[in-house]
């Protein structure tokens, strides 16, 4: 082209912040785009799979209380000990129990789950127990549906769920390629009454997700004497000083 006569000011550069930010905004519009489920749930399990790789158990610190209501009123079992899992159901070793604020012998808690079976059925002893660990309880879950949500303030993914006796609801961080289970609700039907509820609260020791609080809610129906009545099942624990062995 012409040359540029002497003296003539140079034409200011062209900014190149619009494009900049274009493509700031093109990543994170990535980083946050809403995975498919099953990829989000596959995603999860194959880093549960190499971060249980050569642990033998995780144990835990439990302190846990149960309730019943019904019509002759509320009792409530307060109990602390160790947890451990070791791929099966999980072993609890109970330290110390109250019955209404009055310390009992240990074993009264150990058994409270088969009195509570024999009361209510094979659901009594479900409440009882202490939750699964994640990587067990959703190995054969299937994902059908996303959304984008909050928990504890957190933004999350949450994930629908079909297990094999449960409908469940997860949450996870927003993270497509390695994302942190954050919690977990699982609800179904028994027999006997309502419904069963189990909310579980996770946190991460290690690479993996593992129980931090759960409160397991259920109503059994009951009929003496030709009287219908309902009793209310409810276990919260917390669970901390993971270790993984």
């Amino acid at each position: 082209g012409a040359s540029r006569p002497a003296g003539t000011p140079r034409p200011p550069p062209r900014s190149r912040r619009p494009v900049r930010l274009a493509l700031l905004l093109l990543l994170a519009a990535a980083a946050h785009a809403q995975p498919a489920p099953d990829a989000l749930l596959d995603a999860w399990r194959a880093d549960w799979r190499r971060a249980a790789s050569g642990v033998e158990a995780v144990t835990a610190r439990e302190s846990s209380a149960w309730t019943v209501e019904g019509p002759r009123g509320r009792t409530r079992v307060e109990a602390r000990g160790t947890l451990r899992y070791d791929g099966g159901r999980p072993e609890r070793s109970l330290d110390e129990v109250r019955v209404d604020g009055r310390r009992v012998s240990a074993d009264r808690g150990r058994g409270q789950g088969r009195r509570w079976e024999r009361a209510f059925g094979p659901a009594g002893r479900e409440v009882h127990a202490p939750p699964a660990l994640p990587g067990v309880a959703l190995a054969r879950a299937d994902a059908r549906g996303i959304a984008e949500d909050r928990i504890g303030g957190t933004p999350a993914w949450r994930v629908d769920l079909d297990t094999p006796l449960d409908e469940a609801r997860v949450w996870f961080t927003r993270s497509a390629s390695s994302p942190r289970l954050l919690a977990a609700r699982f609800e179904g039907r028994r027999p006997r009454g309502g419904r069963i509820v189990r909310e579980v609260r996770y946190v991460r020791v290690e690479g993996l997700d593992v129980p931090a609080e759960a409160r397991t809610t259920f109503t059994a129906r009951q009929r003496r004497r030709l009287r219908e009545y309902f009793v209310t099942l409810t276990a919260v624990g917390t669970y901390t000083g993971h270790e993984l062995r």
